[in-house]
């Protein structure tokens, strides 16, 4: 393997307008460290899915528009396509290739404009050329994406932050330095050449280093930074897994790499920094007020957290309903882990009366609720970790159970617990019953 593709950000690159330089970012891929933001596996196994009527590739190897197999893949478009024109939806059709050639083809498609879904560290992002405004306005027709919703730009590289940002303070080069590659999103000052369809009109721009090698090697293989908001309808829980996006986007994207299942489980951290030196919390995530306090600076939270104003969010999952499944989700949280199990079952067995087909999910293994249809448990024993893991997946297989209602365990353990909880109250409908 080539250095370049070994270790996708050693160096360094000048920001010329301040004279600033990157001090030295992430670690080799070989490196197991299994430490947060540092990647610790190589690219293996994917497969290439079509899920669209686009020109696609049959498992005969022909392809749609009649060149024979091995052809690189270069049409472009999302469900609207490149002229607008919406396609119709056609079989899922999964392909395992080489690696490379997969890489080839999906980022010929990311450069004549198109969508392409491929698995990160947190969950399965929709990538599109991060400067093609047609692209970016595919991404959001796509999704039914709120069109002030900023995207997340994702660089493979340290020089790409040269192509979005007007210069990276130093505090961004060591948060930078610590936490890339990475689950950590930092807000930077927008270059005004790239389109403020990628910024939802703001004059920062997200951006962030993935730490999985499906992901840093398409970002290669494209050239260029890739927006990548979560590969789902807006509003839906995240993907994280392929068939979650299939699900959701099949017959309205080009495609998708299925690279298995995504090992954080919910979005990255996103940050901002303050003029005077502070870091504000947009969206919480793996890497939490701890970790970030230890760079000598105050650590806060937005208040938009928690607000329901009509205000243009900052970052992704502030303003608009998230991570919700069809059926009503009911969030009960305690201190103690017995009393908030004591009313989910109360409150499962009294919906149960009703008729209503009840899933309860809950923290750990303990016991079945009574009242509860379908059982899931997100852990056996409360690991924050695997709970981030599980929910997305948990929620969703509600919906494909079709129960009329979801009772969910909250999550207690501090910080670490945080974005979890985070994710379970936007499920909720920002309700909560503290017991």
């Amino acid at each position: 393997m080539a250095q370049d593709d070994h270790d996708p950000v050693k160096g360094a690159a000048t920001i010329s307008d301040t004279g600033e330089t990157f001090k030295s970012i992430g670690t080799s891929k070989t490196a197991e460290t299994g430490q947060t933001g540092k990647i610790v596996k190589s690219v293996e196994t994917v497969h290439w899915v079509f899920a669209q009527g686009g020109a696609g590739v049959h498992d005969d190897g022909r392809h749609d528009d009649g060149r024979a197999a091995g052809g690189r893949v270069a049409q472009a478009g999302s469900a609207q396509g490149a002229g607008g024109a919406a396609r119709p939806p056609a079989a899922v059709l999964r392909r395992t290739l080489p690696s490379r050639e997969i890489f080839e083809q999906a980022a010929d498609i990311i450069k004549a404009g198109g969508l392409v879904a491929f698995p990160t560290e947190t969950v399965y992002g929709l990538g599109a050329d991060a400067g093609n405004e047609q692209a970016l306005r595919a991404i959001y027709a796509a999704k039914g994406r709120p069109a002030d919703n900023p995207l997340i730009a994702h660089v493979a590289k340290a020089e790409q932050l040269l192509q979005l940002c007007q210069f990276v303070p130093s505090l961004a080069q060591d948060l930078i330095g610590a936490f890339w590659p990475g689950p950590l999103t930092i807000t930077l000052p927008a270059l005004p050449s790239i389109p403020r369809t990628l910024t939802g009109g703001l004059s920062n721009v997200a951006v962030r280093m993935p730490s999985h090698p499906v992901a840093l090697a398409l970002i290669r293989a494209a050239d260029s930074p890739l927006a990548a908001p979560s590969a789902n309808l807006s509003g839906r829980p995240s993907p994280t897994v392929a068939r979650h996006v299939l699900a959701d986007l099949a017959g309205r994207i080009d495609g998708v790499i299925d690279g298995g299942r995504c090992e954080v489980g919910i979005e990255s951290t996103v940050i901002a920094l303050e003029p005077e030196g502070g870091i504000v919390i947009l969206r919480p995530g793996a890497i939490g007020p701890d970790k970030l306090s230890r760079f000598g600076v105050p650590v806060s939270y937005d208040s938009a957290l928690l607000a329901s104003d009509n205000a243009a969010p900052r970052a992704p999952g502030q303003k608009y309903r998230h991570y919700a499944p069809q059926a009503p989700v009911l969030l009960f949280h305690s201190r103690i882990q017995a009393a908030a199990l004591e009313e989910l079952e109360r409150h499962a067995l009294a919906l149960a009366a009703t008729g209503a087909v009840v899933a309860a999910l809950t923290v750990s293994a303990v016991a079945s609720p009574s009242g509860a249809r379908l059982w899931l448990p997100l852990s056996r024993t409360a690991a924050v970790h695997e709970v981030a893991r599980g929910l997305y997946g948990a929620l969703r297989m509600c919906d494909d159970e079709g129960v009329d209602q979801i009772v969910l365990e909250g999550i207690s353990g501090g910080e670490s617990a945080a974005a979890v909880m985070n994710r379970m109250f936007k499920a909720a409908g920002n309700r909560m019953l503290e017991v």
